[in-house]
């Protein structure tokens, strides 16, 4: 299994396409019904199948993803073959980044001293799925990339000044 299993959850949400998935291995819902309880093993194994299919699908369409702290912005836009990265951070304990008003206040203080600000872009060492399915499992979220485009557009017109 190459990504992590997909929740009960998630599956719950999938079943349709679990259904379809087991439709197109030509398993019924009768044949899936005496895997499960005659071979665990062989469910597990079309279950880690299905899940990592599921992943696969996700992973290559992400865009960008986020790792939001109390003192953290870790941005990042994914590219087909690279990553860009607005990381911010404030160094001021009093400002709690998880906020919707320090995110506001923030946008509009990135030149204070007690923010600082990283930009970079690096190329993918490994598959680009695997890298972002790396952020993600170390607590980064998919995001449609509002903070990202948002803070890189301010960055670039302060930069211009």
């Amino acid at each position: 299994m190459k990504y992590s299993r997909l929740t009960k959850e998630q599956f719950d949400s999938l079943s349709n396409e679990f259904s379809i998935f087991l439709a197109s291995n030509a398993i019924d819902s009768k044949q899936w019904n005496k895997i499960k309880s005659s071979s665990i093993e062989r469910a597990d194994h079309i279950l880690d199948i299905f899940s990592d299919l599921v992943w696969k699908n996700i992973l290559h369409k992400v865009k960008f993803i986020e790792n939001i702290s109390s003192n953290h912005l870790f941005l990042f836009k994914c590219n087909k073959n690279s990553i860009d990265s607005i990381i911010i951070k404030s160094n001021d304990s009093s400002i709690n980044l998880n906020s919707s008003d320090a995110q506001i206040w923030l946008l509009n203080n990135l030149q204070a001293n007690n923010i600082s600000v990283l930009r970079s872009t690096k190329n993918f060492k490994t598959k680009r799925n695997d890298e972002i399915y790396s952020l993600i499992s170390r607590g980064s979220i998919i995001s449609e990339g509002q903070l990202f485009i948002m803070y890189d557009e301010r960055l670039l017109k302060s930069s211009e000044k």
